[in-house]
């Protein structure tokens, strides 16, 4: 006979996760609770990590973030965060407590090469594996790093940045902290495009204090001191100095001029805001990963296969994609927020709970998975009618689809193929071609499919995409412009991000 009372204990978690199924993010969410649930209590933790931050701002703020969510996925992680501050003084100090702690790994972000690197050293020589990301010191001695080329970035920026003013004029160039590496890198790579635009005079301040706003105001300020004449642009070695260089220069009553930055966050008051409100002609963004960060230094604590130089891809974010960047963020930060959720509610229950519920909640997750799947295997068949071209009116729909919502679909792929080519075509677009507003559109596409406009946008110009280069001779820049995407570089980044290969390794 049914114990009542014992399914009243579990009622309440029951009830919440028929809540949480709507949820297209239910499935991973659910692999996270059934190791919960199974483990049958606490595992111990096995691994003490470490991280130096050299400094606390927005940007390793997410980072920190990704890094502790990252002890969802596996509880073995106990994580210990310190912020330098910008002081070299202050993370020799820390870094030295990591080592007489004797951590399992330390991951460092160095405030200084050239001072940080001796400290470093002797973690290593201590036998504790040692992450650098982000930045460098000026030794060998570490296990990995991680992090993107800031040469390559720079040099990337600088061509965009030439192109944008047409090849000639005034560039300002706003430094980062002076001796760290990535104000090093950037400032190299700038140079370097600079040589190609003989007709582009460049006035570079000399290295910063620290990768402020207050640094990029007092920057603009030495420099207008001795140069009054017009700007074309500035190029700040990140958001926040090229935004400090702006309030300087408009105060001077410096217009018409073009702003550029890198880092690119796409949260509130972040680079990616700045481009869709018409602040910032581009940014560029420097991924935080702590997510990938975390999978790196867990491997080498496992013993398994690792590379010891781990490069990050950056691209330019400008009007033509900002968008759609910050829609996969705002699906991004719903994930976060879902565990974020689950964690908690799971760890009071579980708190209170004896084995017997225990393992009848996880059978109740089983029994929740597989009606979970035929959802998604059907959101899945819905995407492939949309994105591929190939798909004509004699597909055979699944029984149980409501009639009413296949003429829907068929409309929505059609609008899709036939403006592929256009970079300008967005959700709006889509909107006013289906008689709906922005948000019916988004509602009805992601209840049916899973995904949103945005993003099923993108795959049917990368499907396009890689159908043109398996059966034409266009080259991969001639492509990219032809599936409607603003620059090659970004359509490299989107192919390979959704095929797990480059353009040029479909040619090859």
């Amino acid at each position: 006979m049914v114990d009542r009372k014992k399914i009243c204990n579990f009622a309440p978690i029951t009830i919440f996760f028929y809540e949480m199924k709507h949820s297209f993010l239910f499935l991973p969410l659910l692999a996270i609770i059934a190791v919960l649930c199974l483990s049958c209590g606490e595992q111990p933790m096995k691994y003490r990590i470490g991280v130096s931050q050299c400094s606390e701002d927005s940007w390793r703020f997410k980072q920190n973030n990704e890094l502790r969510l990252s002890q969802y996925a596996d509880t073995r992680i106990q994580l210990e965060i310190t912020s330098a501050d910008d002081s070299d003084e202050q993370q020799i100090k820390q870094i030295s407590h990591f080592i007489d702690e004797k951590v399992d790994l330390l991951i460092v972000s160095p405030n200084s090469a050239v001072n940080l690197t001796d400290i470093v050293s002797k973690a290593y020589d201590k036998g504790i594996p040692v992450v650098l990301f982000d930045r460098k010191t000026n030794g060998d001695k570490y296990t990995a790093f991680m992090g993107t080329d800031n040469i390559q970035l720079g040099k990337m920026l600088g061509h965009y940045i030439a192109r944008c003013i047409g090849g000639k004029g005034v560039v300002v160039e706003i430094q980062g902290l002076q001796a760290s590496s990535p104000s090093v890198g950037r400032h190299r790579g700038f140079v370097e495009a600079m040589a190609d635009y003989p007709d582009i005079r460049v006035i570079s301040s000399e290295g910063g204090a620290d990768w402020t706003a207050k640094s990029g105001e007092k920057a603009m300020n030495e420099i207008l001191r001795t140069y009054d004449g017009e700007i074309a642009a500035v190029y700040g070695h990140n958001d926040r100095l090229a935004m400090g260089a702006r309030g300087v220069a408009e105060a001077h009553g410096k217009k018409g001029i073009k702003y550029f930055g890198i880092d690119a966050l796409p949260t509130p008051g972040g680079g990616m805001e700045l481009v869709q409100k018409g602040l910032m002609e581009a940014t560029c963004i420097y991924p935080t990963r702590g997510l990938q960060l975390m999978k790196l230094a867990t491997n080498i604590l496992d013993g398994n296969k690792y590379d010891k130089e781990n490069i990050l891809t950056s691209t330019i974010v400008d009007r033509n994609n900002v968008d759609i960047l910050l829609s996969q963020n705002i699906e991004q930060q719903r994930v976060s927020d879902d565990l974020e959720v689950v964690k908690g509610k799971l760890d009071d229950y579980f708190s209170q709970v004896n084995f017997q519920q225990k393992v009848i909640v996880a059978f109740v997750i089983v029994l929740i998975i597989i009606m979970t799947l035929a959802v998604i295997a059907y959101r899945f068949y819905l995407q492939k009618l949309i994105v591929n071209e190939e798909v004509t009116k004699d597909v055979v729909v699944p029984a149980d689809t409501p009639k009413a919502e296949s003429p829907f679909l068929e409309r929505f792929r059609s609008i899709l193929q036939q403006n592929l080519h256009d970079a300008d075509f967005n959700v709006e677009r889509i909107g006013e071609e289906m008689g709906m507003s922005r948000v019916q559109l988004y509602r009805k596409v992601k209840q049916l499919t899973g995904m949103t406009p945005v993003e099923l946008l993108r795959k049917s110009r990368l499907a396009r995409g890689r159908q043109l280069l398996e059966t034409t001779d266009s080259s991969i820049s001639e492509i990219a412009y032809d599936t409607g995407f603003s620059a090659p570089s970004y359509f490299t980044k989107c192919f390979k991000d959704e095929y797990g290969i480059s353009p040029g390794e479909v040619r090859s």
